[in-house]
């Protein structure tokens, strides 16, 4: 048995050997055409991941603005919750006005800003390090990192984040591009890069301080006074290019946006980093979680088990101390990456630390870490071309070589954990999105009515998070399918949305009901002189439907006055019911304006919440 054992090993390490061999001695095009296949199938996994899945929460708000405004500057560089996203909202504009609910286009348009971020990816590594074999182990991190699918599932995400990532990977390629040669093309398309990742997310600022390291890491020696002095002065044009750049965008952003910072982060800072950076990413890093905690589905929280945790990091910190031991100047590329880390871990902790620590578990926060960490693992593990200093094989190493078996083991391990990871976090999308089956329903239902006057409900918070208030209702969600939707003050024949998208007649939930009427057969007769109906009690200050049963001899237009507010309706000849929008605080309700030989009796008033009754 441990004969047979030791030749299956034997031969697994010749196979591996032979492999080895072959890809590390490929030409510089059969490294572009391998990177281009491992591109082409990442984008064929996320196509099966995208076009299943549907829009969530925040994408509805941004579709309805869309609709509802004209492209145009006021539009595009309106903040949402403080955030300017001029090049979302374009996004959005176009994706609105293609289509009710087009999630087709959508889908479309996410996949195609990924596959502009994988080639940038590829195309970064290979300015910065050439066409060597060895890039397609950090290019196929980023291919296949988990890090990146919540960022790339949900569209509002999709639309500001991969644009980040596109500006990090094309703007630090170009920087490196200007750094050797100094010619001003590539330095004003770096700056034209992060310009535009700023017209998506703020966090494209982060790539400033990104391509100052990589000036002052890579292409000066001495201390680091020595070091900034020498690039400062070397490279005095791109400083103030980025200079400018930046202080720009601040000053515009303060301006626009006064909070940029919601709370103290202190107080939070511990659990928040502690979740981020201590459980999620190292665990991530390595192709994790193994395991999600849906807390609001379709979204899912990172949720590795506590010895895989601890397994990731040690095999991280192994994978440090060894490249430190075969390399020189290995260090400053995981400096690049912690520092990175922290101050996403800050800027996380400011703006959402007050929902808990719990937030730091969200892979959509790390997002752009995987860039970072697709960079500084080449920096780590090959010479960046044209670099004062880079890392470089020791003369002597401090360490043997790992065998070529537990390398290409663990590689491969990473790549096939994170697609595994991947494929059950877009099952999540794909089978627990209730606003999916929500939305479907309510646009075949308004489709059959043709018309519908609804009364303004919540919508459930599987569909829009009440995180939104006061957007999560169904006046922000009704619109957006195709049909005609109204919001009526009065209506002859009122609907609800029920919690499963469908529309429904509405019944009033009686909160005061008024008092039973003095004439039998009639209830309170209304004459041209007018009837005051008393409530058995006083609607509190609310906003509330007050329905009114009634028999009409005629068609008739009447006026009623609900406390302090009037409203003009129709009411036809028959047994019907009026339905009339009410604000404040009012014990009475008066109708007027009735035509002299019309016979107006009204049966019961009953003021309150609207709620789902029979299929409309």
């Amino acid at each position: 048995m441990r004969t047979s054992r030791t030749t299956a090993r034997r031969r697994a390490a010749v196979v591996v050997g032979y492999l080895t061999a072959r890809i590390t001695s490929m030409s510089a095009a059969r490294v572009w055409t391998l990177g281009l296949v491992m591109v082409a199938s990442q984008l064929a996994f996320r196509a099966w991941v995208i076009y299943p899945s549907w829009f969530l929460f925040d994408d509805y708000v941004f579709l309805g603005d869309a609709r509802d405004h004209p492209l145009d500057v006021s539009y595009l560089m309106t903040p949402y919750f403080e955030h300017p996203l001029p090049g979302g909202r374009l996004i959005a504009w176009v994706v609105a006005h293609s289509g009710d609910l087009n999630w087709s286009l959508a889908a479309s348009g996410t996949l195609v800003m990924q596959a502009v971020a994988s080639l940038a990816a590829l195309w970064m590594l290979v300015v910065l390090f050439g066409a060597r074999p060895l890039i397609l182990v950090p290019l196929g991190l980023y291919l296949t990192s988990v890090m990146t699918m919540p960022g790339f599932t949900w569209w509002v995400a999709a639309f500001t984040l991969i644009p980040v990532q596109v500006a990090i990977f094309v703007a630090t390629a170009l920087w490196v591009m200007y750094l050797r040669t100094r010619r001003w093309l590539p330095l004003v398309g770096t700056a034209a890069t992060v310009a535009v990742g700023l017209a998506f997310d703020v966090k494209a600022a982060l790539t400033l301080p990104v391509l100052a390291f990589i000036a002052i890491s890579y292409f000066a020696s001495g201390s680091v006074v020595a070091r900034v002095r020498t690039v400062v002065v070397r490279y005095r044009l791109g400083w103030a290019v980025l200079f400018l750049l930046g202080g720009l965008y601040t000053w515009y952003y303060l301006v626009t946006v006064p909070r940029l910072i919601g709370q103290s982060v202190v107080p939070a800072l511990g659990g928040v980093l502690s979740n981020m950076l201590g459980t999620a990413f190292p665990s991530g890093a390595m192709g994790g979680p193994w395991h999600w905690d849906p807390e609001t589905p379709p979204t899912a929280l990172s949720d590795a088990p506590d010895v895989l945790v601890h397994l990731s990091w040690l095999v991280l910190g192994l994978v440090v101390v060894y490249l430190a031991l075969r390399r020189t100047r290995t260090l400053r590329a995981w400096v690049l990456l912690g520092a990175y880390l922290l101050v996403l871990g800050v800027l996380l902790t400011g703006v959402r630390g007050n929902l808990g620590p719990g937030v730091g578990r969200e892979f959509r926060y790390l997002t752009e870490a995987t860039c970072i960490l697709t960079l500084s693992l080449g920096l780590a593990t090959m010479t960046l071309l044209g670099a004062v200093e880079s890392s470089a094989p020791r003369t002597t190493p401090l360490v043997a070589r790992a065998p070529r078996i537990l390398v290409v083991g663990l590689v491969v391990g990473v790549l096939v954990s994170g697609v595994v990871n991947s494929a059950t976090y877009a099952h999540i999308w794909h089978t627990q999105n209730a606003g999916d089956a929500y939305m479907h329903r309510l646009a075949a239902d308004v489709s059959a009515a043709g018309q519908v006057d609804l009364a303004e409900t919540r919508a459930p918070e599987s569909v829009l998070t009440p995180l939104l208030t006061p957007l999560n209702n169904t006046r922000t969600l009704a619109p957006l399918v195709p049909g005609r939707v109204d919001f009526p003050t009065t209506s002859p024949q009122l609907a609800v949305v029920g919690p499963d998208g469908g529309l429904y007649d509405a019944l009033i939930r009686p909160g005061v009901e008024s008092e039973e009427g003095p004439i039998p057969g009639c209830g309170w007769h209304v004459t041209e002189d007018g009837a005051e109906i008393p409530l058995r009690g006083r609607a509190f200050f609310w906003t509330w439907w007050v329905r009114i049963g009634y028999l009409s001899s005629a068609n008739d237009t009447i006026e009623v006055t609900m406390g302090s507010q009037r409203r003009t309706a129709e009411v036809v000849r028959g047994v019907h019911s009026l339905y009339l929008y009410a604000e404040r605080s009012f014990d009475s309700v008066r109708i007027d304006g009735v035509e002299p030989g019309t016979t107006l009796c009204v049966d019961t008033i009953q003021v309150g919440e609207p709620v789902p009754g029979g299929p409309l």
